[in-house]
């Protein structure tokens, strides 16, 4: 990674912690802390995907006609309140099969009917999935939950970072796409793994890994020097003597940063550096893995792994089909081999995020954790953006309720339905903390206000 994009990462891992929020709760111990981690699919997938046998039948009575081979179905939902089920078989799912070889069934809850329409959906919703809030011209209309969650004491506590942001894409090396702190001000995933790993695990590895954190403590004390010497001689307006206090503030923070990670030499090891050269899907499953790694060794405690998110959409999966990610959504319509290509793909990605799951559970993290799989667009590759199905592991430690569950809210036509932004409401509420008026949605475009009552 180039100096100038590392430098723009690091600073990332600081700046929410300074992002103003409307209500602090009383300090949370560490060990009771909510966690969480972000799984968002730039693609997007159908709420087929996740609809159990059980719940399709469920479904099947409340439609004018049945599910049969429909990917999506927005427009047909005629109920007008939540159908809450238990859905012990939500391995029957096309893509939750994982869910029952990691034991995990009991842990996961499938929302379907969630709506998200001030997106805009299409290709990408960038990071309005996470924002609930339009972005126009690749500039967020505001911070994403990840950003806001971080931002709070009750989250942060001492941990070094205020985020952990990774994700799979392009050839650039960072994605600005995805995760926002405010409203024109994008966070960063770090899209190479190699750097990736520096940035988390430097302090405590040995190698190229441990070369790159001293040097990155050498860069930044040579800053604070350079910077301390220009105040002293500087003449300039309060406006720019201003800029320099909060470069100097940026510096101060990320020196703070290094220093606890050295302090935690003693009590964390690192887990070994992703393999290089993986393709999509192995490399998604180890940032999955290494995203899991930073929240059981206290590094952060809110992490966002981006699978072609944030814009560049079109992946290629060799091990799956020789066709791209973008032309497989295209012909998956009139070809079966295609459409199984892209279940198959959901599916490998459920299994790297069960595993991190059943990691957490393993380390007695999960009941405090909550896993989130969203998509970035909606319900199909051009999508409307009028459903996003969403899965959700762990956090029953925290107050939120699982036990192989699936609600299916009522559609988008209805009154009643409800949006991301009353999920990232929800989560809200594990904190403590009101998020009524999260996200940009204003007049029709909100529907209500308020967390999902079937979720607490």
């Amino acid at each position: 990674m180039k100096r100038r994009d590392f430098l723009r990462v690091a600073a990332g891992a600081t700046t929410a912690a300074a992002l103003p929020f409307s209500y602090r709760p009383a300090r949370a111990e560490a060990s009771d802390c909510p966690r969480y981690l972000f799984i968002v699919e730039g693609n997007g997938y159908e709420p087929v995907s996740l609809l159990a046998d059980s719940a399709r039948a469920a479904l099947d009575e409340t439609m004018d006609s049945p599910v049969g081979s429909s990917r999506w179905w927005y427009r047909r939902y005629r109920h007008d309140s939540p159908i809450s089920l238990d859905t012990p078989d939500l391995a029957t799912a096309p893509a939750l099969a994982a869910l029952s070889a990691e034991g995990l069934v009991d842990q996961a809850t499938v929302l379907l009917g969630l709506s998200s329409r001030i997106v805009g959906g299409g290709h990408s919703g960038r990071h309005g999935a996470l924002a609930s809030a339009r972005t126009v011209g690749g500039q967020p209309g505001g911070p994403t939950i990840d950003a806001h969650l971080a931002s709070l004491e009750t989250v942060r506590q001492e941990t070094p970072f205020e985020a952990f942001r990774v994700g799979v894409g392009g050839g650039r090396p960072i994605d600005f796409g995805t995760c926002a702190y405010g409203q024109g001000d994008a966070a960063p995933l770090i899209l190479q793994s190699g750097a990736a790993y520096e940035f988390a695990y430097g302090a405590f590895a040995e190698g190229d890994a441990a070369l790159a954190f001293d040097r990155r403590e050498r860069l930044l004390q040579f800053a604070s020097e350079d910077l301390a010497a220009s105040e002293r001689i500087f003449s300039g307006s309060l406006e720019e003597r201003a800029k320099l206090g909060s470069y100097g503030r940026s510096i101060t923070a990320l020196l703070d940063t290094q220093e606890k990670l050295t302090s935690m030499r003693s009590s964390v090891t690192a887990p070994p550096p992703p393999e290089a050269g993986l393709s999509s899907l192995p490399r998604f499953a180890s940032l999955v893995d290494l995203a899991v790694s930073t929240l059981i060794d206290g590094l952060t405690n809110v992490a966002v792994v981006g699978s072609g998110s944030g814009g560049p959409f079109s992946l290629r999966y060799p091990s799956v089909s020789a066709t791209g990610r973008h032309d497989m959504q295209h012909q998956s319509g009139s070809n079966p081999a295609l459409l199984q290509a892209i279940r198959d793909i959901n599916s490998a990605q459920v299994a790297a995020i069960a595993a991190g799951a059943r990691r957490l559970a393993d380390a007695g993290m999960l009941d405090r954790t909550v896993i989130v799989w969203v998509g970035d667009n909606g319900e199909q590759h051009h999508s409307t953006a009028s459903e996003f199905p969403v899965l959700l592991l762990g956090g029953s430690g925290v107050g939120l309720r699982s036990g192989g569950r699936t609600v299916i809210y009522p559609g988008v036509a209805s009154d009643n339905n409800r949006q991301l932004s009353n999920l990232w409401n929800t989560l809200g509420y594990l904190t403590g903390e009101s998020l009524d008026a999260f996200g940009g949605e204003e007049g029709d475009l909100r529907k209500a206000f308020g967390p999902l009552d079937e979720m607490l």
